[in-house]
């Protein structure tokens, strides 16, 4: 049986490998006796720090939970069209400080737009200055 020239080269570094790993474990049995000899334990020597990301360990965590939808008494269509039913001329800063003491995420703004689109509200911008006032159809 013929053995191929890479057949050959993989045996070869297979045997020098070997030999360096036989050099290597000759070197760490001579660094062993020498901390025996100055009375060094291995085993209690502190290991140095792992680089780069912490390992994940099995524990619970401890950052909080993203938060799911919420669950409200209205839907946001409703709450804001009962706000601006009972606040006639409210600009669009008034329904996002309520749209947030309801405790929803983000800006009722896109509840307005929506809403003055399927023409339940009606949209006047205010003159020289930013936002919009509602009105109830």
């Amino acid at each position: 049986m013929s053995q191929t020239a890479t057949s050959t080269e993989l045996l070869n570094l297979v045997g020098k490998l070997q030999a360096e790993r036989a050099d290597h474990v000759q070197a760490i049995e001579a660094i062993d006796s020498t901390f025996q000899q100055l009375g060094m334990n291995i085993e209690s020597m502190p290991a140095q720090p792992r680089r780069g990301r912490p390992a994940k360990v099995n524990q619970p965590s401890i950052q909080p939970t993203r938060r799911g939808r919420g669950g409200y008494a209205l839907t946001g269509d409703e709450s804001v069209l009962a706000f601006v039913q009972a606040n006639p001329e409210c600009t669009t800063a008034q329904v996002n400080e309520h749209w947030i003491k309801e405790g929803r995420s983000g800006m009722a703004s896109n509840t307005l737009a929506k809403l003055a689109k399927a023409g339940k509200l009606t949209r006047m911008n205010l003159k020289g200055q930013r936002g919009s006032t509602f009105t109830a159809r």
